[in-house]
């Protein structure tokens, strides 16, 4: 990136995809058809030129909030932006070990774990929710990685997947599009990226467990739908992910790991979610750029766990507004799913019983 901040990519992370594409039948590559990662493509030079008039996302970001939002603005960078990038630099530092095997041997030696002879592994994987919960508040799941799901020109070391959930406060969404509200996303970028390189460090090291943590900001992975495969909710009308206790409030990001050690959290226990949200609508009408599709387009066909990904915003029309405001979260706020747990039953229950009455 010629030593201009970046969001999508750093110099530890370039380093690494580097070195991983020498060993293209060692490592999960992307598959033919994946897209392109979000904030990389408003870092490339195409969108740069034809809509930033040059300016670095960064800056146009300082540039679009206006003086009297810029001290603010000032102040949440400085709170966040160093702990997020040395958290995503970590992410790739810590897998030197690994990178040097791959060098010197042209694979990851094979190695038979201990905790295969003991799948599923259950006191393990309660130990390693607790772990997770205690610390971070962070909720798990676990999967094995598609393909497809993996960003255009990214790679990752290991397919099964720990995926990390971390709420943003009800209180501070509530109040988008208020900075108070896009400083709360930049909390949780910062938050999770740390609790995700805290977690596999103890695997590493109480479990001898080989692992890839990833920055929930600018990763490797299309982590909505990786989340909704491990059955951790069903993507909404606004594309987010939508969960039992949080609805769309909250950061996702993953753990690779090298052995399925554990059983899958797979199930589609949330796929109603999206009759609700087909009748719903209420991010789309409250959009105040209109990004929202009112119908889903389809991108990458025959996912196993989730059949198909799909495009829910106009990223162009969401640009603009998402970086005036630090991130927006209107559609977060508006969204009945967002009060919880209590509200996540009681919309099922309706959906439930308006079904049962038109049979």
């Amino acid at each position: 990136m010629g030593g201009k901040i970046s969001v999508a990519s750093s110099k530890s992370e370039n380093d690494y995809l580097n070195r991983v594409k020498k060993y293209p039948n060692q490592v999960i590559t992307a598959h033919k058809d994946s897209i392109q990662e979000g904030f990389e493509y408003f870092e490339s030079e195409e969108f740069t030129k034809k809509h930033l008039k040059g300016r670095s996302p960064i800056r146009n970001k300082l540039l679009s909030v206006g003086i009297k939002n810029l001290p603010k603005m000032i102040k949440i960078f400085a709170k966040y932006m160093s702990p997020m990038f040395s958290g995503k630099n970590k992410c790739f530092t810590d897998l030197n070990e690994y990178l040097n095997e791959l060098d010197t041997e042209g694979n990851l030696l094979n190695r038979k774990h201990t905790l295969l002879d003991t799948y599923p592994n259950k006191k393990l994987w309660t130990e390693l929710q607790n772990y997770a919960w205690d610390k971070w508040q962070v909720n798990i799941g676990f999967t094995e990685l598609p393909s497809e799901l993996i960003f255009k020109g990214k790679a990752v070391l290991f397919k099964y997947t720990i995926v990390c959930i971390q709420e943003m406060h009800k209180d501070k969404i509530d109040l988008a599009p208020d900075f108070t509200a896009g400083e709360e996303v930049q909390r949780v970028y910062s938050s999770l990226g740390i609790a995700a390189n805290d977690i596999a460090d103890w695997l590493r090291q109480n479990f001898n467990i080989r692992c890839q943590s990833n920055h929930p900001l600018g990763g490797l992975v299309n982590t909505t739908p990786l989340a909704a495969k491990a059955g951790m909710g069903w993507q909404g009308h606004n594309g987010l992910l939508i969960t039992q206790q949080y609805g769309p409030r909250h950061r996702i990001t993953p753990i690779f790991i090298e052995d399925k050690v554990f059983e899958f959290t797979d199930n589609k226990d949330h796929i109603w979610i999206e009759d609700f949200c087909r009748n719903c609508r209420r991010c789309e009408k409250s959009c105040p750029t209109q990004a929202i599709y009112s119908e889903k387009q389809s991108t990458i066909q025959d996912i196993p766990g989730i059949n198909q990904t799909r495009t829910c915003i106009d990223r162009l029309k969401c640009y603009e507004y998402f970086s005036k405001t630090l991130g927006c979260s209107i559609c977060l706020r508006v969204c009945p799913f967002s009060k919880g747990e209590e509200a996540y039953q009681k919309l099922k229950n309706g959906l439930e019983n308006r079904l049962s009455k038109s049979m």
